[in-house]
């Protein structure tokens, strides 16, 4: 199998880096390969992950991610466990093949195209933006204020979360959009809250002062150049092996982040 690997800055992470190349190497035909992996081993937090996506940007469709819970929150991570790792590895990686697949934004600016597991941010730090909103050539506002989020089901509980948006129950194919900080007046107004959408809309986005605006995608920072910017779900998913099936479930993924505390019993 071709495989690549990638991990936090902790110690203890590298420690488990470590065991698992030794263990890796003991399966038939092991290839590290950081150009075309089929396989991609990501130690940490929901941050690492994030980073290996976009690394493989080009080839998310080819590839199975295995991440390993060893870090921060994770929702993406919640997957597996070291434990959980060591199992399937002692019986061989390429018998196990069960997955979740993870919807992807496709954002696109002029001849740019971007992919976001997470969000994108489209915003103007530095004073108020105008921008016109269409879905589906259909003009839904002119929306002035600091911008606009869009969110994956998966990207939902984070920066989403906390500019008020909802929470999308993950493996849906939807996605959702949120206006930040939209200046209200009598003069100005706006829909002001999350529109949730499926793969049969696009929104377009044509932006008065595109030059001062940036286009967060999950951890990159992008310049537009080009006023117009499209927004719809990507045909491409990513594929997370799913070592353990006590951790496939999104209910208890989403209980353990958000609600689980000392108080709580499980039945």
């Amino acid at each position: 199998m071709k495989y690549s690997i990638l991990t936090n800055r902790y110690q203890e992470s590298k420690e488990i880096e470590k065991e698992i190349l030794e263990i890796i190497a003991s399966q038939p035909n092991p290839i590290q390969d950081d150009v075309n992996p089929d396989y991609v081993f990501v130690i940490g937090g929901d941050g690492t992950f994030l980073s290996a996506v976009h690394k493989f940007a080009n080839i998310l469709d080819k590839i199975i991610f295995i991440p390993i819970k060893f870090g921060g929150i994770g929702f993406y991570t919640n997957h597996n466990s070291v434990e959980d790792f060591r199992d399937i590895l002692s019986i061989g990686i390429e018998k196990n093949q069960k997955w979740v697949e993870y919807s992807l934004l496709k954002i696109t600016n002029n001849q740019e195209e971007w992919y976001s597991i997470n969000e994108v941010k489209i915003v103007n730090n530095t004073r108020p933006t105008k921008m016109d909103i269409y879905i589906n050539d259909e003009l839904l506002e002119t929306f002035r204020g600091t911008g606009m989020v869009f969110a994956t089901p998966s990207g939902s509980t984070g920066f989403a979360r906390s500019a008020y948006g909802s929470i999308i129950f993950p493996n849906t194919n939807l996605f959702e959009m949120i206006e930040l900080f939209p200046v209200s007046t009598n003069k100005f107004r706006t829909l002001n809250a999350p529109v949730i959408f499926d793969n049969q809309q696009v929104i377009t986005l044509f932006l008065k002062d595109y030059q001062n605006v940036v286009v967060a995608v999950d951890t990159a920072d992008h310049q537009l150049t080009d006023p117009k910017i499209e927004v719809r779900l990507s045909d491409k998913k990513i594929k997370i092996m799913a070592l353990s099936k006590n951790r496939t479930s999104k209910t208890k993924i989403l209980n353990d982040i958000f609600v689980l505390n000392n108080d709580i019993k499980e039945k």
